[in-house]
């Protein structure tokens, strides 16, 4: 007992730092601190098994041990953000179906964008508000803060809805971003659907984040060097780039099979090196089928 106790707590510090480790060398999608929080109920499923067996069982304590480690790495490669809310009952009114930022004084807009598991469909449109989205389910919210002419907005789906305990059913969530606001875009989010079409959004910068998911990203028609990343877990990433942009894609990661269109060359269009309006966009993803078009 002794001997399998000085085992298991060393094991769980070796298998975070392995996961890190590949995250940084891009072989699995970065994971968050907010992913490996979420999983904190996976440490009381520990120690009830070490109490439950570990002393007349230890080596089938120790086993079902490292079976449950890696389930809980097999969540975190599919959920690098994290799950969107903590597994406490909650109430009615917590969130809603519906909601909106007004412009006010804002000139330009930071938004981040964060879930859990679902489809995502984000666009640009001609529209009073700076941005709007609507879910399937009850559970958004939003939080606005400007500082001189920016508009900073966090939009979360925080993954329940009515008095319940654990998460709904992944839902849908369709945002839309003014067409004429200069944007700074951050997503993270877990496993599901995603169309992410920049084309009608004035985009100055773009970082997304996805766990084990079906990718559809547009780029942007850029004002300057855009620069964007992509990190993805076991995912169908497809890229369209609109005619007329030029635009760099560079991929690194896993077992990842990338096949670009004729009209790219070392992973570029022909005009990029001297273009002064393009796209840079890095790709970094595990095991992924990747289609530049």
């Amino acid at each position: 007992m002794i001997v399998r106790r000085g085992i298991l707590w060393p094991l769980l510090l070796i298998v975070v730092g392995v996961v890190f480790l590949l995250a940084n060398f891009g072989y699995i999608a970065p994971i968050s601190i907010r992913a490996f929080a979420s999983l904190w109920p996976l440490v009381l499923i520990l120690i009830g098994v070490d109490i439950a067996i570990g002393r007349r069982w230890p080596v089938a304590a120790l086993v079902a041990e490292v079976a449950l480690i890696a389930a809980g790495v097999g969540v975190l490669a599919a959920y690098p953000a994290g799950a969107a809310g903590g597994p406490f009952f909650t109430t009615p009114g917590t969130g809603s179906a519906s909601v909106s930022v007004a412009r006010d004084n804002a000139r330009s807009l930071q938004l981040r964008i964060s879930g859990g598991a679902g489809t995502y469909n984000v666009s640009g449109a001609t529209q009073s508000e700076l941005m709007k989205a609507d879910s399937t389910r009850s559970d958004l919210q939003v939080r606005t803060s400007t500082k001189s002419d920016v508009a900073d907005v966090r939009l979360d789906q925080n993954g329940f809805e009515g008095f319940r305990f654990g998460p709904s059913a992944p839902g849908q969530v369709d945002v839309s971003i003014a067409d004429d606001v200069p944007t700074s875009l951050q997503i993270d989010v877990g496993a599901g659907e995603f169309d992410i079409d920049l084309s009608k959004v004035k985009i100055t910068d773009a970082k997304l984040s996805a766990g084990a998911s079906s990718l559809h990203v547009t780029a942007p028609t850029p004002t300057g060097d855009v620069a964007m990343s992509i990190s993805a877990g076991a995912s169908n990433v497809v890229i369209d780039i609109p005619q007329g942009v030029e635009a760099r894609i560079t991929t690194s990661g896993g077992l990842s099979s990338t096949h670009f269109e004729s009209r790219f060359s070392g992973g570029e269009t022909a005009g990029y090196a001297t273009a002064k309006d393009r796209v840079t966009i890095r790709i970094t993803s595990g095991v992924s089928q990747i289609t530049i078009r």
